[in-house]
């Protein structure tokens, strides 16, 4: 299976983005065969959501920057680990606490809405040639089926326009 990985970081650190692979994993993981059944990091969804963040005003990419200290913090108190190292049944553990907590709740929505939006909006990295989210979830008809989507407003997509070469931070696993 290839996991596509940014080609480079636009706004994320490497640490934020093993966060976000962990997070993406959690909530939208790939199924038992990756080209049939992908996840949100499969399509690259990391590449979406360090591109989206990118784009936002520096205060909101803050707050996200923040979100990811908080989760990690109730990680530690909870499991003496950060996020990305607890099992799947621990991040779950830890996202339903972070939901169920009134003050931390609206946090976990957005998180989550990142890692949805990176698969669910049928995005794809350029360098992604497999099955899409719609063509997975088999979401189409007549007015869905022949749009065309235009990913330009993701900088991802703009440094790949006229590129035909394969993208650096690609890897392959078993």
């Amino acid at each position: 299976m290839r996991i596509i990985l940014p080609e480079k970081f636009y706004f994320l650190s490497l640490e934020e983005c093993d966060f976000f692979k962990s997070l993406c994993e959690t909530i939208v993981p790939e199924g038992e065969d990756p080209k049939s059944e992908p996840g949100a990091v499969t399509v690259g969804g990391l590449s979406y959501i360090d591109s989206f963040l990118y784009e936002l005003p520096e205060e909101a990419r803050q707050y996200f920057r923040s979100s990811i200290g908080l989760v990690n913090t109730n990680c530690q108190k909870k499991f003496f680990k950060n996020f990305v190292q607890l099992n799947t049944q621990e991040r779950n553990q830890v996202l339903r606490d972070f939901y169920l907590n009134p003050a931390s709740r609206e946090r976990m929505f957005d998180l989550r809405s990142l890692a949805l939006e990176a698969f669910y909006s049928d995005f794809h990295d350029p360098s992604y040639s497999g099955i899409t989210a719609w063509q997975y979830i088999e979401f189409g008809g007549k007015r869905i089926s022949n749009l065309k989507k235009d990913w330009s407003f993701l900088q991802v997509w703009r440094d790949h326009k006229g590129k035909t070469e394969p993208r650096t931070g690609e890897t392959e696993t078993a």
